[in-house]
């Protein structure tokens, strides 16, 4: 449960835009963050089905538009006659702007918040399951692509548009953020960058 929570946290906030962590890294409130943000979500890429290199659509920080087709979802399950999961694979391109507060031996995690609640709230946040937790051992000013993938929930075909994001936690520094004297509490303040805000236009089967 410890490691659960641990992975549970997100964020750090550009406050000239509130929606990715940059360099600026400041608060939710508008204040600075106690630690430098390690990261930049640059764009995600979402993929077609399983692949590894086919995309059907690319959100930027100016651009939150996303058109989702369930047809193109890595995954798709009814839950009721009306109700359904659907879960898309995509790839982050991750950036570092900063050098991490803590080392990570076991790695990084990213993780999304589901609909259910404030992105803010730790209870709506999940640790990514399906992939190892990347090292993201890259030097300042260098960017990789790590894949993820994001879950969405539909009745009667229309998808429930939030909270929606994806974020990343440097764990170690999650704890030592969320301990006192610091108790920070929301899931922004925690993580080393993320991304909200997507604009969702869906096509059911």
């Amino acid at each position: 449960m410890a490691v659960f929570v641990m992975a549970l946290a997100l964020s750090c906030t550009d406050h000239s835009n509130p929606d990715l962590g940059g360099p600026n890294c400041s608060r939710v409130d508008g204040t600075p963050r106690l630690y430098p943000c390690e990261f930049e979500i640059v764009k995600i890429d979402f993929m077609q089905q399983s692949s590894n290199d086919a995309t059907f659509a690319t959100i930027t920080p100016a651009n939150h538009n996303v058109a989702l087709k369930a047809a193109l979802a890595f995954s798709y399950v009814k839950n009721s006659t009306l109700t359904a999961t659907v879960v898309f694979k995509v790839r982050l391109h991750i950036k570092r702007i900063a050098n991490p507060a803590f080392p990570t031996p076991g790695g990084y995690w990213i993780s999304e918040s589901v609909a259910g609640g404030e992105v803010d709230d730790p209870s709506v946040l999940r640790p990514n399951t399906y992939y190892p937790a990347p090292a993201l051992g890259m030097a300042v000013g260098e960017t990789i692509q790590v894949f993820s993938r994001l879950t969405f929930y539909t009745s009667d075909n229309v998808i429930d548009q939030g909270p929606s994001m994806i974020s990343i936690q440097n764990p170690v520094t999650y704890a030592n953020l969320a301990a006192a004297p610091n108790n920070y509490a929301l899931v922004r303040d925690l993580s080393e960058a993320h991304y909200a805000g997507f604009n969702i236009t869906y096509t059911g089967l």
